[in-house]
């Protein structure tokens, strides 16, 4: 049995992460807003619930105000598997699938630490940022933002420069990253930069919208899996799109090697979604942070 077990899928147009302890204990975090049966049929399916192996908790956040720490901590569950304190190198490697779903194995590792001898199948390792539940915390604002600012992004190379998806990253919580001159440094090859939005605009920043983009790691290598060009050529406007899936699990055993499986299921509600263009886009540039950091390289 794997040390840790989180499962992030579609369930009634939301998103539910189930997780399982390594003592055994077993929570679901329903992002519904409105009333929902427990999608317990589908955790069933996955042998992870019966009546020997009944939920412990039952959490439904949706159904009352935004609480920022509360909401935090339960993004954490998802967002502290790849993110160490000052960034992480994402170590990963494909596996056989079946597309639209993904397989691959990774492991995270400090971005200030020592290297590690990378698997001699392993990819272009990512590199994983994003800010502390305090850091989030500390730059106030209403749900929208915190939730905004939350999200993790990433850099992969890509052909003629490395590309950053920011995210849901707002400019504030830019500027915080930057002052870390490691980071700064990592990022100096930048050339294009990609970011979204959830298709409700503000009103789609709730907790569903925050644990998709603390499984946006994922699903970006699921994405480069499948296409080893994505996200093409960077020096003008794409849409980008990560492979449409329902359900993602995630397993990390004892050493710290995570292997995560992704499948259709339901509405395949796991899709990030947005737009790469060059860093000084007259129509969307990048965060003026992220500008003015890469011009001093």
């Amino acid at each position: 049995m794997a040390h840790l077990r989180l499962i992030l899928f579609s369930h009634g147009g939301c998103l539910c992460l189930y997780v399982r302890l390594p003592g055994g204990r077993r929570m679901l975090i329903d992002c519904c807003p409105g009333p929902a049966r427990p999608p317990l049929a589908f955790l069933r399916a996955c042998g992870e619930v019966g009546p020997l192996h009944p939920l412990d908790q039952y959490l439904r956040p949706g159904l009352g105000p935004p609480e920022l720490e509360a909401w935090l901590s339960l993004l954490s569950l998802m967002r502290g598997l790849v993110l160490r304190p000052g960034g992480a190198r994402l170590i990963w490697q494909a596996e056989e699938s079946a597309p639209p779903g993904f397989a691959l194995r990774a492991r995270a590792l400090p971005l200030n630490g020592p290297p590690l001898a990378a698997p001699e199948q392993a990819r272009p390792p990512l590199l994983v940022l994003g800010l502390s539940p305090a850091e989030v915390a500390s730059l106030g604002g209403p749900r929208q933002a915190w939730i905004a600012n939350s999200s993790l992004a990433l850099m992969a190379p890509a052909p003629g420069g490395d590309f950053l998806l920011g995210g849901d990253l707002r400019a504030a919580a830019w500027q915080r990253l930057l002052a870390a001159p490691l980071v700064n440094h990592a990022l100096h090859q930048v050339r294009c930069f990609a970011a979204g939005e959830p298709p409700a605009g503000l009103a789609g920043y709730d907790l569903g919208r925050g644990f998709l983009m603390a499984a946006l790691p994922w699903l970006v290598m699921g994405a480069l899996a499948q296409a080893a060009a994505w996200p093409g050529e960077p020096s003008r406007k794409t849409g980008l799109a990560t492979p449409p899936v329902g359900a993602l699990s995630i397993e990390v055993a004892d050493s710290g090697e995570m292997r995560a499986t992704a499948w259709p299921h339901a509405s395949d509600g796991l899709v990030w979604q947005g737009l790469a263009r060059p860093l000084n886009d007259p129509a969307l540039p990048a965060p003026w942070p992220l500008r003015r950091a890469l011009a001093s390289c």
